[in-house]
């Protein structure tokens, strides 16, 4: 936590009313994410000298001293107060500062006393972006450690990696306490070192259990060794990465959780300063269907045109196996034979042979669902997919569009770029999502502070806006949303609308060619990226029906441009509010494929409280049906329970 971080937190939790000294209340870090969100585990003490907090449920603490942060507002103030006089003229003479000095500091006592005693509840607290909880640092009991015990005769006799390579790499054997087996057990131990500091620790056992330093950083194994270098190894597991470096390949790291990271969280830090000087990344995955699913997202994540894929034969799914079933000498050799990633653009059907396979043996993909029942009947989506939604003027295109972003955000963890100029300022588009997802009205009154602090902080890993600096054109945002994908983790982007593009038509090209060959670029996007990329397009103006104050729905046909908006999308839908009725009608208009849907209509309430749609009956002038139950839950409260609690499960090695 930062000075000004702590300063912020100091001030609200002095500005809340208070009978006495003493009070608990409920924690502003973990409230939301616990079962019962109203428990007041967090303590408070404030004195005349000070105070200090704390949650006994996860830790949190914070503490002050009034003398001490007076001094430090008052050493800034004396900074900033000479920063002024070196810039500007020298216009006062010694005496006269003296002056200015004592009295800004009686009148800075003076408010200070009085804010003591007057409610000041209009402060706004500052929610840090990330928590002020720091990760834990691994202490290690060095009585547990074991020498020369079963682990590591296992790790040499059986699993083939030389002595003098786990002495170099710090492997040890210690006893630790393991939840799979409710006692401690014998484990090989790996640390997890960054610029030589531990910052995590596995601990394994024969029966491939595992665990992990509970609260402390997920990080690459071994990170340190491909720093600065042009070329890197990345492994599934710390064996098969003690299993190159045995043979010769040092550059090696292994992803911290096997298979089970796919969502590659823990590479999001290190991107930029370990993978993108890169000019060539070898793969050497496990074989197995979610070592495939890892692959293919690492190599989403780092770039199809520099990275390699080590190919392991019949009757081997890993390096180590490859290890013991032949030797070091041809391990290393069949991982430098790694191949390229097959030719963009040149296919055959052996290339999708896995893909073939799962098909012919567990059917098609459904597809990613929202939880609206009413339209899940309709569509699934899937990402490498153009989305194209239309509706007329204050219809709720946006609106609808955010919920479904939302949903499968938090449904299937698909993080989210914007491309919306006309949801600006950002503040108030991201006030409109932090209702959607915990369910209540964005103000003080009807939403704590710990579960807006907790949504802020969720949507800040999720959510990122595109507002380029040089312009609005389709190149600048696809360039900056294709860095989302590598950086960020990416799987929607919402272009919202098409018609806030800096469009330059050729003079060579008409409006429907242009719009035509744009749309190639969308669909490209979304197919390279492996994204869903919904697009918001306008109507061309419509005549209301005679006799009728309403627009009529329009379709696909109808957006302003080009047919190609219908002809070339692959899901197609038209969001219609009716406002006499009450109700939203959205009509998924088309589906390419079958298997993830058709045509049909879908009727939703939408709540004014807090954004969401809910699936109700058709309402007509005839038929009223009732009132549809409204969902005020938050949706966060399961979704962030910590994830260092999931690592106790079998390692697939």
């Amino acid at each position: 936590m930062t000075r000004e971080e702590h300063a912020d937190y100091v001030r609200w939790l002095k500005s809340l009313p208070r009978r006495k000294d003493h009070f608990r209340m409920p924690c502003p870090e973990c409230s939301a994410t616990r079962s019962n969100p109203k428990d007041p585990s967090f303590s408070v003490h404030i004195t005349r000298e000070g105070g200090w907090a704390k949650c006994f449920h996860c830790d949190f603490a914070i503490a002050w001293n009034e003398d001490e942060m007076w001094k430090r507002e008052q050493k800034q103030q004396d900074r900033e107060r000479q920063k002024q006089q070196k810039d500007a003229p020298q216009q006062r003479n010694t005496s006269q500062h003296h002056d200015t000095a004592s009295q800004h500091h009686n009148t800075s006592q003076h408010h200070d006393a009085a804010s003591q005693h007057h409610n000041t509840a209009q402060r706004k607290p500052h929610i840090p972006l990330q928590p002020p909880v720091h990760y834990v640092c691994p202490v290690i009991n060095k009585n547990k450690q074991i020498m020369n015990g079963e682990m590591m005769e296992y790790m040499v006799g059986r699993r083939g990696i030389p002595m003098d390579v786990l002495t170099r790499m710090k492997i040890e054997e210690r006893l630790e306490f393991l939840p799979q087996t409710g006692k401690e057990e014998a484990c090989i131990c790996f640390p997890y070192l960054e610029d030589g500091v531990m910052k995590n620790m596995k601990f394994r056992d024969a029966a491939k259990h595992f665990k992990m330093v509970k609260g402390a950083e997920l990080i690459p194994w071994n990170i340190d060794a491909i720093k600065g270098k042009e070329k890197c190894y990345i492994t599934e597991g710390e064996i098969d990465a003690l299993s190159l470096i045995a043979a010769g390949l040092e550059e090696v790291v292994s992803v911290p959780n096997g298979a089970g990271g796919a969502n590659l969280q823990w590479l999001d830090r290190f991107v930029e300063s370990h993978f993108d000087d890169k000019t060539e990344i070898i793969l050497a995955m496990d074989t197995d269907k979610r070592g495939v699913e890892l692959r293919d997202e690492l190599v989403r994540r780092l770039g199809v045109d520099r990275c390699k894929v080590v190919a392991w034969g019949e009757g081997c799914k890993d390096a180590n196996e490859y290890l013991l079933k032949y030797d070091l000498p041809r391990l290393r050799q069949q991982v430098e034979q790694a191949a390229e990633i097959p030719l963009e653009g040149v296919f055959c059907p052996m290339d999708e042979w896995d893909t073939l396979m799962d098909i012919y043996y567990n059917g098609m993909p459904e597809g990613a669902d929202t939880g609206l029942e009413n339209l899940d009947r309709l569509i699934k989506f899937e990402r490498g997919f153009v989305l194209t939604v239309t509706g007329v003027p204050g219809s709720g295109k946006s609106e609808f569009v955010d919920e479904i972003a939302m949903r499968l955000l938090l449904r299937h963890d698909w993080k989210v770029g914007y491309f919306s100029p006309e949801n600006t300022p950002l503040a108030y588009h991201y006030r409109k999502l932090i209702r959607r997802v915990v369910g209540k009205r964005f103000e003080h009154k009807g939403m704590p502070l710990p579960e807006a602090g907790q949504a802020i902080r969720y949507l800040a890993q999720s959510v990122f806006s595109i507002m380029p600096k040089e312009d609005f054109s389709v190149e600048s945002v696809l360039r900056i949303a294709a860095q989302l994908v590598s950086r960020k983790g990416v799987k929607v982007l919402v272009v919202d609308p098409f018609n806030r593009f800096e469009h330059q038509i050729p003079d060579w090209e008409t409006e429907t060619q242009y719009i035509s060959r744009i749309f190639d670029e969308f669909s490209n996007f979304a197919v390279k990226h492996k994204v869903l990329l919904i697009l918001v397009a306008h109507p061309t103006k419509l005549r209301r029906e005679p006799g009728s104050k309403r627009w009529p729905v329009p379709t696909l046909y109808d957006i302003n441009g080009s047919a190609a908006f219908f002809n070339k999308t692959d899901y197609g839908m038209v969001v219609d509010r009716n406002d006499e009725l009450g109700q939203v009608l959205v009509r998924v208009a088309k589906v390419r494929f079958d298997h993830l849907g058709g045509p049909g209509d879908a009727f939703f309430a939408f709540s004014t409280y807090n954004g969401r749609y809910t699936p109700t009956e058709e309402r007509t002038l005839d038929h009223n049906p009732p009132e549809p139950k409204w969902e005020h839950t938050n949706f966060l409260t399961e979704k962030l329970k910590p994830e260092q609690q999931g690592l106790g499960f079998n390692e697939g090695e």
